[in-house]
């Protein structure tokens, strides 16, 4: 599939401040028309979006500083979405939160966290959004996940 697939597509990227999300911005900013970009650090997506304007003028991007573990920030997030023009072509659920260690040692807050970002928001997202893809007749939805679900820790 070549990038031209999504010309004049509208784009969300969830986790788009840095790492996988950030390059999916990069890659897909020459070919889209419209990207919407969702990440707790405010700095960093205004930095992105700089950047992104330089590799296509044309470019209208929509930076939302978003806390995706918090449900009513996200509710009201795709509320505007629903309210805005745009259609989401492509969603990018990229966002994601990982610990280290053995889970019995893990702090509650932040598997709550986990599972807010990593299910929750993912799933909610999804349901928000699919409606109108299918109402239109295309979209697609990434949902990206990491190998360290892979790996095994050793016992000690």
């Amino acid at each position: 599939m070549s990038i031209s697939f999504f010309a004049e597509c509208t784009v969300l990227i969830t986790g788009a401040s840095a790492g996988i999300g950030r390059e999916f911005a990069r890659q897909l900013a020459p070919a889209v028309n419209n990207m919407i970009l969702v990440a707790r650090r405010k700095d960093r997506l205004e930095a992105l979006e700089l950047e992104l304007k330089i590799i296509n003028p044309q470019l209208e991007v929509f930076c939302r500083q978003l806390d995706l573990s918090d449900h009513a920030a996200l509710e009201g997030f795709c509320n505007w979405l629903d309210e805005s023009a745009l259609n989401v072509d492509l969603l990018v659920n990229n966002a994601g939160l990982g610990d280290r260690g053995a889970f019995i040692d893990s702090e509650w807050e932040r598997v709550l966290g986990m599972l807010q970002v990593n299910i929750e928001a993912l799933t909610y997202l999804t349901y928000r959004i699919l409606p109108r893809m299918r109402k239109s007749g295309c979209g697609a939805i990434l949902n990206v996940s990491s190998v360290a679900s892979l790996v095994k820790e050793e016992k000690t």
